[in-house]
């Protein structure tokens, strides 16, 4: 997801509407760890990384970073009438979209997004796929991709605590 940088100020206006301002859109720093982890595994076990995003436009702007960073994919969703979806609505079009892309084993959220903190998305968007929720996963050390698709969807937080 893209967000406003976490070093923006938030602002209120005289309304008492609070906004960020013109503060510059960045990649979800929970979302990069997620990717940063998908890309270790990828240069583990081999595969595919691509990355999801919803959003408008301007989104694309996380998109492009992220296949910098290796991604070999990026998708962006977006219609102006998901404008303002709330965690329901957003987990109903992961999902979708997923399903559309189809030969899917594991997803990759952050934490949770640093301008909602809900954490919601990744627990609706595996009960709606049917699959298993494995929550504040912080490293994969074993993966066995000979197994078949692991189906599962991993909310990592990887927090580094030092080299890897």
């Amino acid at each position: 997801k893209q967000v406003p940088d976490s070093a923006a100020t938030l602002k209120v206006d005289e309304q008492s509407n609070v906004s960020w301002g013109d503060a510059p859109l960045v990649i979800n720093p929970w979302d990069e760890y997620a990717i940063e982890e998908a890309l270790r595994l990828k240069e583990k076990h081999g595969g595919k990384v691509t990355v999801l995003s919803i959003g408008p436009e301007q989104a694309k702007e996380a998109l492009k970073q992220a296949v910098a960073m290796g991604c070999d994919e990026a998708i962006l969703v977006w219609d102006q009438s998901l404008d303002g979806s709330d965690t329901l609505a957003t987990s109903y079009i992961l999902a979708q979209a997923i399903k559309k892309i189809g030969d899917v084993d594991v997803l990759f959220f952050g934490k949770q997004a640093i301008d909602g903190d809900t954490g919601l998305v990744q627990g609706g968007t595996a009960r709606r796929l049917g699959w298993p929720l494995l929550s504040f996963v912080s490293k994969i050390d074993a993966l066995d991709p000979a197994a078949g698709p692991a189906r599962h969807l991993m909310r990592t937080a990887c927090w580094r605590r030092g080299p890897r």
